[in-house]
């Protein structure tokens, strides 16, 4: 998790739907935030990462290029792209997903999600490419196979249970 709160504490936070909605237009689309528990004490159910779908705007480039252009914005791929990159299955994903960098959190709209549960907190959350690289220590000596699998760089978070379970001597 990285810390998402500007200098003076205040959460750092696109409200990417409100954005979009004044400037396409008040049904243009829709912003899904994965992130969506009840554990908001840190996150206030806010990511790095969100899904868009295009409503009553139907430029999807004008759209995108709008998000590219917002301060703390990290990146802005389309479906296919997003897919191909994060593994996702491409006939579930959005017209284009959105990521925040490493101190920007993104959400829907302002009134869907209330902050008022950080209580005096930074908020800090997770979701975006700056949170990307998690460590995994095991406590056995990794197999030859898996130390040549672990020195690719190519490792994700759940990767853990195939070393874990079969890539230690």
């Amino acid at each position: 998790m990285n810390d998402k709160a500007l200098a003076n504490g205040e959460p750092n936070v696109i409200f990417l739907e409100d954005e979009l909605n004044g400037r396409f237009g008040t049904a243009a689309v829709r912003v899904i935030c994965p992130i969506t528990d009840p554990f908001v004490r840190h996150h206030g159910a806010l990511g790095s990462f969100v899904r868009v779908y295009a409503r009553e705007a139907p430029d999807i480039p004008a759209l995108m290029a709008a998000s590219a252009a917002l301060p703390g914005i990290a990146a802005v791929l389309d479906a296919a792209a997003a897919a191909e990159r994060f593994e996702l299955p491409r006939d579930r994903e959005a017209d284009f997903v959105v990521l925040g960098d490493e101190n920007t959190a993104i959400g829907a709209s302002r009134s869907e999600h209330d902050l008022s549960g950080l209580a005096g907190h930074r908020l800090r959350s997770h979701g975006g490419l700056g949170e990307q690289r998690v460590p995994f220590i095991v406590s056995r000596r990794l197999t030859p196979e898996y130390q040549r699998i672990a020195a690719t760089g190519r490792l994700r978070n759940f990767d853990i249970f195939d070393f874990v379970l079969n890539g230690v001597e």
